[in-house]
């Protein structure tokens, strides 16, 4: 089991709860384009028709994705998460998204579109006739003063998981010891119990 830290582990949350299926800390190996090792805290992809009957409905996504995002259109996200002090230089560096959107598998050498969705919030490509969408994402405590990526601050995950918690108290409480981590059961025990005592 891969951990991850307590702000990896909202920005999971959040987006799994907004439909998408993740792939987190994605290894960026060293090769003739990268000197250095790295990784992506998140990889993650959305479909447009996701569906479940508990938390999984139009209403329930967040107002901030929906907002900037074609939900019609497959969506590959990569996010990075920042708890501490960060340089914004440092953020979606090119060569290591160069070598992480090829995992993603909308079409081959995605790669070679690498300058496109480094310079940009959400990237729309065309292939075969079919349409998608990637959409870089940084979750941190700070306003950066870059506008090539969508920012979520910390607390707006911890609120949307909440709010969600909310919607759906019964079930989520229910159900809490099936989500296999420490942080969202406690959430859902503590909002559960908020409510009913």
């Amino acid at each position: 089991m891969i951990t991850m830290n307590y702000g990896e582990t909202l920005a999971y949350w959040y987006l799994r709860l907004n439909g998408f299926f993740l792939l987190n800390n994605f290894v960026v190996h060293r090769t003739p384009h990268n000197r250095h090792s790295s990784d992506i805290d998140l990889l993650g992809i959305r479909m447009p028709y996701v569906f479940e009957e508990v938390g999984g409905q139009e209403n329930d996504w967040d107002n901030n994705l929906t907002e900037i995002l074609n939900p019609d259109l497959p969506t590959g996200v990569i996010c990075e998460v920042k708890t501490g002090t960060y340089k914004d230089a440092d953020i979606f560096q090119h060569q290591y998204l160069r070598y992480a959107v090829n995992r993603f598998g909308f079409m081959p050498n995605l790669s070679q579109h690498s300058e496109q969705i480094s310079g940009n919030m959400i990237s729309n490509f065309e292939f075969n006739g079919q349409q998608f969408q990637i959409l870089k994402l940084l979750i941190s405590n700070r306003i950066s003063r870059r506008t090539d990526f969508m920012e979520l601050q910390l607390n707006d995950t911890r609120n949307f998981i909440n709010q969600r918690i909310q919607n759906y108290q019964v079930q989520k409480w229910q159900d809490r010891v099936l989500f296999q981590c420490d942080l969202l059961e406690d959430y859902i025990d503590r909002k559960y119990h908020e409510e009913n005592e």
